[in-house]
């Protein structure tokens, strides 16, 4: 099973189901500077707040570039997850490839 999405396919998942679950594992002032929404869980706190992450629903993680959300799938996925996905060149290639003028 292929478990990474390019930030087009998110942007069209995103238009279909705005419920979708996004889980950014950046640290909070990357948060703060620009995100998708969805959840933050920091990769500095992810051990520790993995649970709050939904198993029965389809699971969209991302961070700057795709490295810390791979890891943190990888994680989840020795935890039993079957559903989650990387969001592949992260928040940068949204702001390149979808969203170039960062709104």
């Amino acid at each position: 099973m292929n478990d990474e999405i390019s930030v087009l396919e998110l942007s069209e998942i995103l238009e279909k189901k705005p419920d979708t679950v996004l889980i950014d594992v950046r640290e909070q002032d990357e948060f703060d500077e620009a995100n998708l929404s969805g959840k933050l869980i920091p990769m500095s706190e992810f051990q520790s707040r993995w649970q709050e992450i939904p198993q029965d629903v389809p699971v969209y993680l991302y961070c700057r570039s795709g490295r810390r959300s791979r890891v943190a799938l990888e994680f989840l996925k020795k935890q039993g997850y079957t559903n989650g996905f990387n969001v592949g060149g992260g928040i940068l290639a949204w702001f390149n490839e979808v969203n170039p003028d960062g709104r």
